[in-house]
């Protein structure tokens, strides 16, 4: 149930952390059987460790809302449309179509929210008074909401849903709930955030994917801080086919924390790291001094549902990771912006005095660039050049070894994620010399029922450490033998070193097999079993 300060299950107060989905895939639309339906929820709840998703913005299939009852994933579902309000004979049809989501979808226990309001539409209180009374009448024990893009909007449902895209990166994450909502009484959630404020492609470079991923971040957490928010739902799931005006040139949305393959980006381990017993462990740079002006990495995240993070240079310890400001979350980002942590101690052999001084001034250097110093550095350095004897070339050897990394061996970095003392995930990062492909099928057992069955096949190209090859941008094949065919293209252009395809059954039963092939690396051939079931008819 919802109470003014936020969302109650069986009487513990539980924070809403969920995204909004489209039921749209590639090359298939809307058209996705029963197990791609359901593939959506368990990613959404297993991969992402969500607790709640909206159905933004109408209801969506019975498997997909099956397979929410059965993983406890808490939906929100609303009325079909997208801001416009027509005349009487459309309201009543609207009406119409209230009445008939709340009788096919009442019985379904995951659904916690009737959105009862057209998605972003204007106040129109008679209409809205009709609709909210329907949803009561028709099940009176679940609470009635509405997406909204307007501050102080007309209140005639028991939550207030309010789509805040007022972060912009600098200011705070979330409006305060006496900004938004004329009811302090009554719950308030953020039905939408980021999303077009901030579109990303997997392609993109490693500052923006990183923005992109720190945007959901602070978003959530203050939506967290402030205890005044039921919940929050990003914008969104993945990316999606739209209209002419809405997409980046190519009619497609780059608003997900996936792509539309269901591939992660950056963005999706703020989600990920958030809860779940299965280790994540995602650093936000894959630590190359060219992907950044002027070689300047700046401050690096990590995003982890670990107790801690070690980090480790060329196999040395460098040092424990700290935690962000973003600290409301349940498992904060941690900053990476100390990579010389000891190493000043324990290779140079300098005491501590002086380590701390010149590291501070190295990372400063770091930070803003030899010639960009600010002149407190620069007195700092110069200090520490007469104290320590140090000539010019000590401080420039210095500053390539630890801060440039440069003039030597390849720099390899290693971050440890630890629960006490025991490493639960490890990732490495250092020059590729080697590609593979990942491939990874929603299902290798495919069942025919009343119609043809589909598996959706998710591809990554990865380094030899497993990290991906975010610039790979090669051309991937696909080949079906067997009882299966392809659907999409038989070769497409990874994007961001990540694509994929899908197969459809045809009738038959039997085997099927898919090979994925790209340059520089193995092919893969995933094999898969086709099976019927009993007293289907399928034409």
């Amino acid at each position: 149930m919802f109470r003014a300060d936020g969302f109650y299950l069986n009487g513990k107060k539980t924070f809403l952390r969920g995204l909004n989905r489209h039921q749209s895939y590639p090359y298939i639309g809307y058209a996705a059987p029963e197990s791609l339906q359901r593939q959506d929820a368990r990613i959404l709840k297993n991969e992402l460790h969500c607790n709640a998703v909206r159905t933004s913005h109408y209801p969506q299939s019975q498997y997909f809302l099956d397979e929410c009852d059965r993983l406890g994933l808490l939906v929100f579902t609303e009325l079909p449309g997208w801001q416009h309000i027509g005349d009487g004979a459309w309201k009543d049809r609207a009406c119409a179509m209230l009445r008939e989501m709340l009788l096919q979808n009442r019985n379904h226990p995951s659904i916690i929210l009737w959105g009862v309001r057209i998605n972003e539409s204007v106040d129109d209180d008679e209409f809205y008074t009709r609709t909210n009374q329907i949803a009561h009448a028709l099940d009176p024990s679940r609470a009635t909401s509405g997406v909204r893009y307007l501050e102080k909007s007309h209140l005639l449902e028991d939550v207030y849903a309010y789509n805040d895209f007022s972060h912009n990166g600098s200011n705070a994450g979330a409006k305060r709930k006496k900004d938004v909502t004329p009811d302090l009484s009554k719950a308030l959630l953020i039905s939408e955030c980021n999303g077009h404020m901030y579109p990303t492609k997997s392609c993109d470079d490693a500052p923006h994917r990183q923005e992109h991923a720190l945007r959901h971040a602070r978003v959530l957490d203050a939506a967290y801080a402030d205890g005044e928010h039921a919940g929050c739902f990003g914008w969104c799931m993945f990316d999606y086919a739209t209209h002419k005006d809405f997409g980046s040139g190519d009619r497609i949305c780059y608003h997900g924390v996936l792509d539309s393959f269901r591939n992660p980006k950056l963005a999706a381990s703020v989600y990920a790291s958030q809860g779940g017993e299965e280790p994540v462990l995602t650093v936000s740079s894959a630590m190359d001094i060219g992907d950044y002006p002027a070689g300047q990495i700046g401050t690096v995240y990590v995003f982890t549902n670990a107790e801690r993070v070690d980090l480790y240079k060329n196999n040395v310890f460098v040092t424990t990771l700290h935690k962000s400001g973003w600290t409301a979350l349940p498992h904060p980002p941690l900053a990476v912006d100390d990579t010389i942590g000891v190493l000043l101690e324990t290779q140079e052999h300098f005491d501590k005095a002086k380590a701390d001084t010149l590291r501070d001034c190295l990372l400063a250097a770091g930070r803003y660039g030899l010639a960009g110093l600010p002149l407190r550095y620069k007195l700092k350095l110069a200090w520490c050049m007469v104290r320590y004897k140090m000539s010019f070339a000590d401080g420039v050897a210095l500053y390539g070894k630890y801060v440039g990394n440069w003039g030597g061996a390849a720099t390899c970095w290693r971050f440890d994620a630890k629960n006490g003392d025991t490493v639960v995930k490890s990732v490495t990062l250092c020059p590729s010399h080697r590609l593979h492909l990942e491939v990874t099928p929603s299902a290798t057992v495919l069942q025919e029922g009343d119609t043809y069955d589909m598996a959706g096949v998710r591809v990554r190209i990865l380094d030899e450490n497993g990290s991906p090859a975010i610039y790979a941008q090669l051309p991937l094949t696909f080949a079906v033998t067997g009882a299966a065919v392809l659907v999409g293209p038989a070769a497409a252009t990874a994007e961001g070193g990540m694509g994929g395809t899908y197969l459809r059954t045809v009738g038959q039963t039997g085997t099927a097999a898919l090979t994925v092939s790209a340059p520089q690396c193995a092919p893969v051939t995933v094999e898969f079993t086709v099976t019927k079931k009993e007293c289907a008819v399928w034409n």
